[in-house]
């Protein structure tokens, strides 16, 4: 089965805390795919009482997410998160509602393999991860359900590896070149900010279709 493919913008420098943005534009969202490899859109929306939601629009499912939302989250619980609403959809799940404990375990444990894969989390980036992700009770409805302890310390590694398929030697090529397509999508999506859209996910997606699969 085809990888899943999902980035977010400058990855280093947010597993490290650092901020990747230009410009005042915060880092890009993007990339993700559904279970048939279609580009699946990820939309700014600051009306959005969620960090992440995901959905069903005009037949598509779609990711929104709303950067400002719960403004203490690291930027690697952020990753996380959005890495998990794209694992949902791309492992076939129903994009409305919350998920049942299993399916949302799955999901976890495909979203922390996939930023384990890509050389974005070690173990004490883990642990800040789990800490971060300590929720009060008024923070669960803003981040994807349903209510759970993120036990993402006995995610296996390659436990995502039935849905992304095994790495190859090509991996660390492929992620390079994936991270290289980020760029012109963030330039796309800050002129679109300013009032001049481009289809950029489309772009994007042609992009990461020329670096192969690893």
């Amino acid at each position: 089965m085809r990888k899943l493919i999902w980035i977010l913008g400058c990855m280093a420098a947010l597993v490290t805390g650092g901020v990747c943005a230009a410009d005042g534009v915060e880092p890009v969202y993007g990339g993700c795919v559904d279970a048939r490899g279609a580009p699946v859109p990820a939309l700014r929306d600051e009306q959005l009482p969620a960090v992440v939601t995901t959905g069903v629009e005009g037949g598509l499912a779609v990711i929104r997410y709303n950067p400002a939302m719960l403004p203490r989250l690291l930027p690697l619980t952020r990753a996380f998160l959005f890495a998990q609403a794209c694992a949902r959809i791309h492992l076939g799940y129903p994009a409305h509602g919350d998920l049942d404990a299993d399916r949302a375990r799955r999901a976890d444990c495909a979203a922390v393999d996939s930023l384990r894969r890509a050389g974005l989390l070690d173990a004490h980036g883990l642990g800040a991860l789990v800490a971060d992700l300590r929720l009060a009770d008024d923070e669960w409805a803003r981040v994807p359900g349903p209510r759970r302890d993120f036990a993402l310390a006995a995610c296996a590694a390659g436990s995502g590896r039935g849905v992304y398929g095994a790495p190859a030697a090509g991996q660390a090529g492929w992620n390079a070149c994936v991270r290289a397509c980020a760029a012109p999508l963030y330039r796309c999506q800050a002129r679109c900010a300013a009032g001049q859209c481009a289809d950029c996910e489309s772009a994007y997606a042609a992009c990461i279709a020329g670096c192969g699969v690893p």
